[in-house]
Parts: C-alpha cells; structure tokens; sequence
C-alpha cells in the first residue's frame, strides 16, 4: 500500500488576463500550498480502477478525478494491472481549495510508484493537464506563479509563518460558471494591486499589510451573498491578507498571530460555517507507505 496526504491551495493574487482562442483563459497567479489534507491510501488490484470516498455528495464513479489520472497514467504508460483508491477528505469541494485538483496529483504519482510506471515529475506535469489546469501546480507541489491556464510555473516564495483562516459558506462555485460570468473588461480596472508589489511585500511578512486581486470576486460577491458577508466580516478584522481563494466559494485571511487568528475563526465557526486554520506548507503532496520503502 501507498499513502498520500494531498494539500489544498490558496491563491494568494489571481488575475484573468485574457480568453485564448481555445476557449480557456490565460491567467497570472500564486499558488500557495495549506496545511488542510485530503488522505489517500493505493493498493494494487489485478485489473481495473476502483475508488471510493467518505464523502457521498462527491461521485466517485469514473467521473472522477481520481479515477481519470489513475486511467490516464495507465493508458499513457502501458502498464498493466489496477488500483484501488481510497480517499478520505478533509478539503471541502467546490470551494476554490483545488482539492479535486490535489487529489488527482497525488494519483498520479502514487500510482506512478506504485505500478512502476517510470514517468518523471516534469513528465507528469505534462500528462497533468489533461485533467485541470490546476493539477499540473500539485505535481510541482512548492509555491509557484502560474501563467498559461497555470500550468506555466515558476518557483516563488510563499509565506513564510502566519495563520491563514479558511472560511467558506455553504454554497458551491463551479469554475466554468466564474468564467462565464466575471467581466474582463470591469476587472481589469480594479485596484492597483501587483503581483511583483505583493512577492515583495511577501518578503517583509508580517511587517507590512498585503495587497492582492482575485479578478472572480466582484462576479462571485454579487451573486453569493454570503461570500460578500464573509469577506467583508474578514476584512473588518484587519488581516494582513484577505481573499476569495479561486473562483470560490472558500474565502481566507491571514494573521501574523494565531491566537487572533483562532478568535476570528470562533465566530465564524459559531454561526454553522466551515472554518480551518491551517498554516503555509513548502509540498503539496507527501507519499509514503510499504511499496515507496520497499
């Protein structure tokens, strides 16, 4: 058996840049990785994919992420054989968190262990994405700028410390509906924020607040409203960061001190919401178990 913790993500800027011929959009962001965890667990099986989940509003059929990168990777390397994938989730879906996304990674490379399938890393970045846009950053697994769809990725510095108070409504936000319905022209208008004034600002954490920009807030704020109520309460406490993560429905602040942090996160937690305080993390992914140690 393998074991596999799979990170979420925030995005700590997100700008839509422009919509490509391909009917994708090219963008510019930050990914950071969290110490929030979805835990994996992979067994060889004579033939064919089987996954299961404790999760019953997500499908765990072949619709699934899981099940097309474990397809994927298969097909792609000629391998023979199967795998049964267990999944236990601790990253809320629909949130703008990449959990889907994290998971998907993880399959890949577990799978890529644990079958032999002898793909390198930057291999199955490539293979990747195919299966999100997202999914190539978990493969590379450090805090990245991502350009193209995000799967263009340079290594950057992340936080270093901080609390980051994860809040999110129980509303979901599909990512094609966000594209369908932000205004690239209104957005690109917003603010002055950067991302090169926010990696230098990143620098002197937690001696300067931070600015940042997510071109899906003014589309998701306005049709959400408990996603508007949320920022807003977030960013009456003064963080030195607050943002919609993605396009939702997850919003985050961050916090130089965790117990103010912690009493942030009591009240939004006293009101039913689902609310996380988790901490930057320099690797998405960490596989461990027999078959990595044999």
């Amino acid at each position: 058996m393998i074991k596999a913790l799979a990170a979420a993500k925030i995005n700590l800027y997100l700008d839509v840049l422009r919509r490509r011929e391909d009917g994708y959009h090219d963008i510019e962001t930050l990914y950071q990785p969290v110490s929030l965890w979805d835990e994996l667990t992979f067994e060889k099986a004579p033939a064919g994919i089987e996954v299961v989940g404790d999760d019953a509003s997500i499908p765990w059929n072949e619709e699934n992420l899981c099940h097309r990168a474990a397809k994927l990777i298969l097909e792609s390397s000629g391998t023979k054989g199967g795998v049964r994938i267990g999944v236990t989730k601790g990253i809320p879906s629909g949130a703008g968190l990449g959990g889907g996304s994290s998971d998907a990674a993880a399959t890949l490379l577990a799978v890529n262990e644990l079958l032999h399938c002898g793909f390198s890393n930057d291999e199955l970045r490539k293979l990747s994405l195919a299966l999100g846009s997202d999914v190539p950053f978990f493969i590379f697994g450090s805090p990245a700028i991502g350009r193209g769809r995000g799967e263009l990725l340079e290594g950057a510095p992340g936080l270093r410390g901080g609390w980051i108070l994860i809040v999110k409504p129980d509303v979901t936000v599909s990512t094609s509906w966000a594209y369908q319905n932000f205004n690239l022209i209104l957005t690109r208008g917003e603010g002055r924020a950067t991302l090169t004034t926010l990696l230098e600002g990143i620098q002197r954490f937690p001696a300067v607040r931070l600015e940042t920009r997510n071109s899906f807030e003014a589309g998701v704020v306005e049709h959400y409203p408990g996603v508007s109520g949320i920022l807003s309460a977030l960013r009456d406490e003064k963080p030195v960061l607050s943002s919609l993560s993605g396009s939702g429905s997850a919003c985050f602040a961050v916090f130089e001190v965790e117990s103010r942090a912690r009493e942030v996160g009591e009240r939004f937690n006293s009101e039913g919401l689902f609310t996380r305080l988790v901490q930057p993390v320099e690797q998405a992914i960490h596989i461990s178990g027999t078959e990595r140690s044999s």
